[in-house]
């Protein structure tokens, strides 16, 4: 009996560290690069899959059903095998799953054009969010909790406020490490530096509200009543044109509409003859350069 309460105990110790924030998927494209054994790129895979899942990002108790699914493509452009240095891209999607449904929404999809770390057999993954360590890690766990802070914005208003100044801390201490993708003023708006600037920033706070009206308000509900949750991400909407009027080529607008474009149309294309043209008006005059693509409402189902 002893023997087994001591078992018990152990495994409740060995799996209270193991983490459930992230349910996480992780490809590195290698077509680019030419050299014969590709094995450190299955590894890299798999070293940064345990480094995500293996380290505790928020101290929550999070439940099976509510783990972030998190999906990280490194597209690479450039490895030297000498130094293990790495010229890559990224694609870093999050969903969350939507209340009384098997229907997981995307809530982030961004594409990050400045993924440059150094990575060798066997490295070990150290990481530190107040200090600067290595930038792959770096990048890592500021999407990480960037993606947290998403995640609770959309159940709380503003509930992601303490992981967006994690992400802010992190990107602070990498900027001493003057790696393109963390300043300010750099010759792309898609940067690290734009992203938590923006969510961060006071007067975007009506974004944040509309991340949490259209998912808590509006998906959650949509089982339950399909018109009120199509008004409600009507409202949300009305959120987002606030900050359009006042800064309408942010990262931020950029960010919700290649989360939520696909979304959203399928979304009215099954509502009324009379909302959808008021879906259509608003979202072709927030998201300009893909108005064509809403045209598709109109269709009939």
């Amino acid at each position: 009996m002893r023997n087994f309460i001591f078992c018990l105990v152990l495994f409740l110790f060995a799996t209270e560290g193991i983490s459930q924030d992230f349910n996480i998927t992780v490809k590195v494209s290698d077509a680019q690069i030419q050299i014969s054994d590709k094995s450190i790129f299955r590894r890299l895979e798999q070293d940064i899959k345990s480094f995500v899942t293996n380290y505790k990002w928020t101290q929550e108790k999070i439940q099976t059903n509510e783990t972030v699914d998190l999906y990280i493509e490194i597209i690479l452009n450039s490895y030297n095998s000498t130094n293990g240095s790495v010229s890559a891209a990224a694609i870093i999607q999050s969903r969350r799953p939507v209340f009384g449904t098997n229907y997981s929404s995307v809530i982030f999809n961004f594409r990050d054009e400045n993924w440059e770390f150094t990575y060798t057999d066997q490295q070990r993954f150290d990481f530190n969010e107040n200090s600067f360590t290595t930038n792959l890690t770096s990048l890592i766990g500021f999407y990480c909790y960037y993606i947290i802070g998403l995640d609770f914005d959309s159940f709380g208003e503003e509930g992601g406020t303490y992981y967006f100044n994690k992400a802010s801390l992190i990107m602070n201490q990498a900027q001493q490490s003057n790696i393109v993708g963390w300043m300010p003023f750099e010759r792309t708006l898609r940067t690290r530096y734009n992203l938590i600037d923006n969510i961060l920033n006071e007067r975007f706070r009506p974004m944040r509200t509309a991340y949490y009206i259209y998912h808590r308000k509006a998906m959650d509900q949509f089982s339950v009543n399909q018109l009120d949750a199509r008004k409600q991400i009507l409202k949300s909407l009305d959120e987002v044109k606030k900050v359009f009027s006042l800064a309408p080529n942010t990262v931020i607008m950029l960010m919700f509409f290649e989360a939520k474009r696909d979304e959203l149309i399928n979304i009215f294309k099954g509502a009324s003859d009379i909302e959808k043209p008021k879906a259509i008006e608003i979202l072709t005059q927030l998201d300009i350069a893909n108005a064509s693509k809403y045209e598709v409402i109109n269709q009939n189902k």
